[in-house]
């Protein structure tokens, strides 16, 4: 009786900017009779509610009457929104279920639609869009031989694996996140391979934390203005910056500023370093960065990890020594010659220290890249009692897909292309453009289990944990995983956003979550067949970059199977067992892994494959 989809009902259609003038759409049948049906607009930030009639536009097919109502521009801000019929007696509501329209009799059944407004003057860079990332963990990429680390302030504490495929022992106990063991993988390691980097046409490297740390995920920062010795020196590091933007390969720094290591310049816990630290005495220049219960041994850290304080961001003395523009830990890496940030645990950000954030290193460098480390989805994450406004436009240009990442999951394991389509259509309608076309798309990272090994298992929390330090996929195993993965790479190359490989997941490793998610990278060890897969389908994409910069349909969707647009790029993914027809599509095939078909009157969709036709 009723149809609205905000994504065919609503122009323009996805977020909006706040200059644009927006129309929201109601079909409803002629012979459902109400006497007036009003939109209902809440701007989240402020509270302030807008209500207008929806008057009649004219007839449609199929016996439905169009009802539109127009708004002049909205102000920057989070906004939802439902609509309200008034009969004689009662009022019914329009709400949202699934994206599409649910009349309910009771206010609060179902939610609201979110409408979003950014900046109109939200820019992201455009170096990135359309491009291929790659993610490394430093310590387990590569050793070279040509660099000798120097040693380290707390050596004796340390381990230096011998063994390149050994093992890494578990960075976490009761009360902190100190990983001691190093396989001593270093900046001329991950030079060394800069032609695989080419052959994978990769045009930026996200590296975790390279900052001097007395753990090997240096998530512990004891040095902001320092590289770790284990990595190369601060001139090594510029040169390596130099030498990969030659081969427009860009490289991108995780900045770890929620909190430091108890180990080190600021903190200094163990007294390894020549400086006044907030655990020495309260008159230390870096005391007040810090919350303390019980000076010195008890204060505020990260998840209760004793060995990563957190650090007071409100604090005006810390948010200068990140954020000064001539003497700040931003802009000294970036002249260093990086090309942008994963900001760690961004929504323990207070708003006013992101802002800073996106001001100082646009003010370097305005094409540098703002990544938020966001779980969720990032246009109405709510953290810290707050909404947070990351992609409103004055703070983060990107954030690492997670919604997606489980939603490819999913529907690789599990098909239903409905649920899929929504999972997907929901970000698509909720982000800005600018940050939908620079979303980082991965399907793995140092904070999950593995791709493969999520896709081999039912559940791979249901393997014991003392299993897991060695637990071999058998062929079966392996096997069933491979095959999804290619499913699900495919998806991660073509939908908006940027895809992200996680070391080592193009070649076949697995493990699970930290630390058997960073092995040393098996150089001697690569499933070449899916590495394969993985370069034609770089090349793929990197053929035809433009047309996946931007814009995105969905065409079809029916039982396990999806089609989306990518400009004329229509993207395939069937995980039936039996074929499927699409009609009024016909072109030439560029990438499958299953043979199919185009003919005059449609495509005929091979059963379990992924294809993908320039439509003509």
């Amino acid at each position: 009786m009723i149809i609205y989809n905000p994504i065919q009902n609503k122009l323009p259609k996805g977020a909006v900017t706040n200059d644009e003038n927006i129309k929201f759409e109601v079909l409803i049948k002629d012979n459902f009779f109400f006497h007036d049906l009003k939109i209902i607009i809440k701007n989240d930030f402020t509270g302030q509610i807008i209500s207008k009639s929806l008057t009649f536009s004219n007839n449609e097919e199929n016996n439905y009457n169009k009802y539109s109502v127009e708004f002049e521009k909205l102000e920057t801000g989070l906004y939802f929104y439902h609509f309200e019929f008034q009969f004689d007696n009662i009022v019914a509501y329009l709400k949202n279920n699934l994206l599409n329209a649910e009349l309910v009799h009771d206010e609060h059944s179902y939610t609201d639609w979110q409408l979003t407004v950014y900046d109109k003057n939200y820019k992201t860079p455009n170096w990135y869009k359309g491009s291929i990332m790659y993610q490394i963990f430093p310590d387990r990429f590569k050793k070279s031989d040509n660099y000798e680390a120097t040693i380290a302030k707390n050596e004796d504490d340390r381990i230096r694996h011998i063994d390149w495929n050994t093992v890494p022992h578990s960075s976490i106990t009761h009360n902190n996140y100190s990983a001691t063991d190093f396989l001593m993988g270093n900046l001329l390691g991950i030079e060394e391979e800069k032609n695989y980097f080419k052959q994978l046409n990769i045009e930026s490297i996200y590296l975790n934390p390279i900052m001097e740390s007395s753990e090997n995920h240096r998530y512990s920062t004891a040095d902001y203005f320092k590289i770790d010795p284990y990595f190369g020196t601060n001139e090594q590091f510029k040169l390596f910056c130099t030498n990969f933007k030659d081969d427009n390969i860009r490289i991108i720094l995780d900045g770890v500023f929620s909190h430091t290591g108890s180990d080190s310049i600021y903190f200094n816990r163990y007294n390894h370093y020549d400086s006044i630290g907030a655990f020495n005495s309260q008159n230390s220049p870096y005391y007040d960065w810090f919350s303390f219960s019980n000076f010195p041994y008890e204060y505020n850290s990260w998840w209760g990890f004793d060995n990563l304080p957190t650090v007071i961001k409100e604090n005006k003395n810390y948010s200068n020594f990140i954020n000064n523009k001539d003497t700040g830990v931003l802009n000294f890496w970036q002249n260093l010659g990086i090309s942008g940030w994963r900001l760690d645990v961004a929504d323990e950000f207070p708003d006013e220290f992101l802002d800073r954030i996106r001001e100082t290193t646009k003010y370097y460098d305005e094409d540098s890249l703002i990544i938020g480390e966001v779980w969720e989805d990032a246009t109405n994450k709510f953290s810290y009692n707050i909404r947070r406004r990351y992609f409103l436009g004055k703070q983060l240009d990107s954030a690492m897909n997670y919604p997606w990442r489980n939603a490819i999951i999913d529907f690789v394991k599990n098909g239903n292309s409905e649920k899929f389509a929504y999972e997907i259509s929901l970000l698509v309608e909720n982000y800005p453009k600018p940050a939908l076309d620079s979303l980082m798309n991965l399907l793995s990272s140092h904070d999950t289990e593995r791709v493969l090994t999520v896709l081999a298992f039912d559940e791979p929390e249901d393997i014991p944990v003392n299993e897991r330090p060695t637990y071999k996929l058998n062929f079966e195993q392996y096997n069933k995983g491979k095959e999804l993965l290619k499913f699900a790479s495919f998806i991660q190359f073509t939908l908006p956003g940027v895809p992200c490989i996680y070391y080592g997941d193009e070649i076949g490793m697995y493990g699970f979550r930290d630390p058997y998610n960073r092995l040393g990278f098996a150089h001697d060890n690569k499933d070449e067949d899916l590495l394969s897969h993985y370069k034609k389908l770089s090349n793929f994409r990197y053929n035809n970059k433009e047309k996946f910069k931007s814009n995105f349909e969905l065409v079809y969707t029916k039982n396990n199977c999806i089609a989306y647009l990518r400009n004329n790029i229509l993207c395939v993914i069937n995980l039936d067992y039996d074929a499927h027809f699409i009609k009024k599509f016909s072109g030439e095939i560029l990438f499958e892994n299953n043979k199919s078909y185009s003919t005059p009157f449609g495509i005929v969709i091979a059963p379990r494959s992924f294809t993908a036709i320039e439509i003509v």
